[in-house]
C-alpha cells in the first residue's frame, strides 16, 4: 500500500475541507521537514497549495478543539490490521516530560525528572505526559506504536501519597490517566488477553483493578519487580478453625537473596533480547505479591554477578515471553526520542492548552501511521548505516522510504483530493532530502 492511500483512508472522519491541512502537517512531520514547527511545514508547501490555505488558517487549524482525534486513531487501527503477538495485545506504558521555555505555555508545571544526568537540573518546566501503545514485531523487529496520551500535573504540596485521594482525584494521577487510556484502547480487543508492559513505577494494584473493572477480558501486568517488594510463599492447606484463611504464607527472603538462592536452578535458553538471539540463564518461582495482593510469576534473570527480578500476574506466559517482552519495552523510549528529535514534539510553538495537545497528537500520530506505513511493506527498508551489533532498518529508514516515494510520485493530487496546483513534483525532492 502507498503511503498516500494509507493516508487518506486513516484521514477520512476529518471534514473535506480540513483534511488537505492535516494531510500536509502529517506528510511534513514524517517525511523530515526539520525543525517540524507548522509554520517551517507551511513554508515548505508554500508552493504546492492554493492561495486560500494560508498560514493562519494552519494555525487555525492547530488551535481548533474539534479533530475527532479518538475516530481518527479508530480507523488506524483497522488500517493496522491483527495487532496481536502470540494471542496478546501487548501495551507500553510509560510517561514522558517535555521541556519548554516560557511562562505562557498553558498546563506547563515543574516536574522532577528522576532520569536527569549528573550535571542537569533535577527539576524541568514543561509538559509530562503519560503515553499508551502497542508493541508490535514488524519485519522481525520489535516497535512502538503509540495511540493514546493524557496530560498529568504533579498533586499539591500537601498530597503526600495518592493511596488515600478520592476516586475524582486519583483519577488525575498518573496511574488513573494510564488506567483511562488503557480501557479506551483495550476495549476495541476485547477477544484477545491484555498484556500490559511498564516500568515498576506503574505496577500496582490500583491501576489493575480500575482497568479489570472495566474490561471484561483478562487483563495482567508485566513490569520489573522492586528490589523492596514484599513477596511471600502460596498459603499453605487451610486447618479447620475460626476465622478467616490465610491469603499468604510464609514471607520470602528480599529479593537480592531470592535470587541467590535460585540461582542454582537457573536454565538457559535462546530467546530475542534487544535484536537479537542471546543465551539467557533465568530461574523462576510462583508466589504472592503484597502489592498486586495476588498469585504471581517472578522471573530473575542472571547475567554475571547481577540479578534482573520481573513479574507478572499472568501465570500462564512463559519465561522465555517474559524476559523477551520485557526487553520490547525499551522501544517506548526509543520511541519517546523519535517523537521528540525526529518527528519534532520539542519543536512546538504552541501556548494555548488545545494547540500544545493537538500538536503533540499529530506527532504522535505521524510515528504511527509510519509504523503501520512499514508494516505492510512486503519487505524490510534497507537500512542507510549498518552496524556490527544490529543491521534491522531504523526509523529514520522508513522516513527515507516514505520521502523517496513522495519525491517520486503525484502524492499530492492523490492525499488532497486534487485540491492542490499542479506544479513540478520533482521540487519535491529537495524538500525532503533532509531525510
Amino acid at each position: 500500500m502507498k503511503f498516500n492511500e494509507l493516508l487518506g483512508k486513516a484521514t477520512n472522519e476529518i471534514p473535506f475541507y480540513r483534511q488537505p491541512i492535516f494531510q500536509i502537517i502529517i506528510i511534513g512531520l514524517v517525511a523530515g521537514v526539520q525543525p517540524g514547527r507548522i509554520s517551517s511545514i507551511f513554508r515548505c508547501f508554500s508552493n504546492f497549495i492554493p492561495s486560500h490555505f494560508t498560514l493562519k488558517r494552519f494555525y487555525n487549524f492547530i488551535n481548533s478543539g474539534k479533530i475527532p482525534w479518538r475516530k481518527l486513531w479508530d480507523a488506524l487501527l483497522l488500517e493496522l490490521g491483527d495487532p496481536s503477538v502470540d494471542g496478546r495485545i501487548l501495551l507500553a506504558l510509560d510517561d514522558e516530560l517535555s521541556p519548554k521555555t516560557g511562562k505562557k505555555i498553558q498546563d506547563c508545571a515543574t516536574h522532577f525528572d528522576h532520569a536527569a544526568k549528573m550535571n542537569s537540573a533535577k527539576y524541568i518546566w514543561g509538559n509530562c505526559r503519560v503515553v499508551v501503545g502497542l508493541l508490535r514485531f514488524i519485519h522481525h523487529r520489535w516497535a512502538f506504536l503509540p495511540l493514546a496520551q493524557g496530560l498529568y500535573k504533579p498533586l499539591a504540596k500537601k498530597v503526600k501519597s495518592s493511596a488515600k485521594l478520592p476516586y475524582a482525584e486519583w483519577l488525575k494521577t498518573k496511574s488513573g490517566i494510564a488506567a483511562q487510556r488503557i480501557i479506551g484502547i483495550a476495549g476495541k480487543f476485547t477477544q484477545n488477553s491484555i498484556l500490559i508492559v511498564s516500568d515498576s513505577w506503574f505496577c500496582s494494584a490500583p491501576l489493575i483493578k480500575e482497568v479489570r473493572a472495566h474490561i471484561s477480558g483478562s487483563v495482567h501486568i508485566l513490569s520489573r519487580l522492586r528490589v523492596s517488594a514484599a513477596i511471600f510463599d502460596l498459603p499453605g492447606p487451610r486447618v479447620k478453625k475460626r476465622g478467616r484463611a490465610p491469603r499468604y504464607g510464609k514471607r520470602l527472603p528480599n529479593v537480592r537473596e531470592l535470587s541467590t538462592q535460585l540461582r542454582n536452578q537457573a536454565r538457559t535458553a535462546e530467546i530475542h533480547v534487544y535484536g537479537k538471539e542471546r543465551e539467557i540463564s533465568f530461574s523462576e518461582i510462583i508466589c504472592m505479591s503484597k502489592a498486586l495482593k495476588c498469585r504471581v510469576k517472578v522471573i530473575f534473570v542472571y547475567y554475571r554477578n547481577f540479578a534482573f527480578p520481573l513479574v507478572t500476574t499472568d501465570l500462564s506466559l512463559p519465561a522465555e515471553r517474559m524476559i523477551e517482552y520485557y526487553s520490547a519495552r525499551w522501544k517506548i523510549e526509543s520511541g519517546f526520542k523519535e517523537i521528540k528529535h525526529e518527528i519534532g514534539s520539542l519543536d512546538s510553538q504552541c501556548r494555548n492548552l488545545s494547540a500544545v495537545d493537538n500538536h503533540f497528537q499529530l506527532c504522535l500520530f505521524a510515528t504511527s501511521i509510519a509504523w503501520v506505513y512499514a508494516s505492510k511493506l512486503p519487505l524490510a527498508p534497507p537500512r542507510r548505516h549498518p552496524t556490527r551489533r544490529s543491521n534491522a532498518f531504523a526509523f529514520a529508514d522508513i522516513r527515507r522510504k516514505i520521502a523517496s516515494e513522495i519525491s517520486s510520485s503525484d502524492i499530492f493530487a492523490g492525499c488532497c483530493r486534487k485540491s492542490f496546483s499542479s506544479h513540478g513534483f520533482s521540487a519535491c525532492f529537495s524538500i525532503f532530502s533532509v531525510v
